[in-house]
């Protein structure tokens, strides 16, 4: 597991500032939680977490006040056909080198995931090959340290 740093998601949600637009979240490779964790904790309503491991994400969510969240224990790929609803913000921290980001993004593309004006905030090691999908576009990429994070929506073209 490689937890996001404090440093890392106070600079991403300074980027996506006001969280109420971000009302339904979707965390795929939750891991800890901490990305999901921070978006509720500025404003967000709802939270899916999805990761193979839940032992840590359960410990956490715990923490949270009145959280309104669901955790699904399983490989994202498979759940996300399952989910049937759409998100406002989806969250993909996957772990380094196991999957293609264009089989991440075709999943969301398929099971109809993303709102019409939702994001898609996309963590991970800045060398890592990025294959888009023809469905969405990056609008802001950033580095930070071996980190990369692209902020993608569907392409309006």
């Amino acid at each position: 597991m490689r937890p996001t740093t404090d440093k890392l998601r106070s600079a991403v949600f300074s980027i996506i500032s006001d969280m109420q637009c971000y009302p339904e979240i979707l965390d795929a490779f939750a891991g800890t939680g901490a990305l999901g964790i921070e978006a509720y904790s500025r404003g967000a309503l709802h939270i899916d977490f999805i990761d193979k491991d839940i032992s840590s994400l359960k410990i956490n969510t715990a923490l949270m006040e009145k959280g309104s969240y669901n955790i699904y224990k399983g490989d994202y790929l498979k759940i996300c056909s399952t989910l049937n609803k759409q998100y406002d913000l989806i969250i993909f921290d996957p772990p380094y080198n196991i999957y293609k980001t264009n089989e991440i993004l075709a999943a969301v593309s398929s099971s109809n995931l993303l709102k019409k004006d939702g994001i898609i905030l996309y963590e991970e090691f800045y060398k890592t090959e990025f294959i888009n999908h023809d469905k969405f576009k990056i609008i802001d990429e950033r580095r930070y340290g071996d980190t990369i994070i692209r902020f993608l929506h569907y392409n309006k073209e």
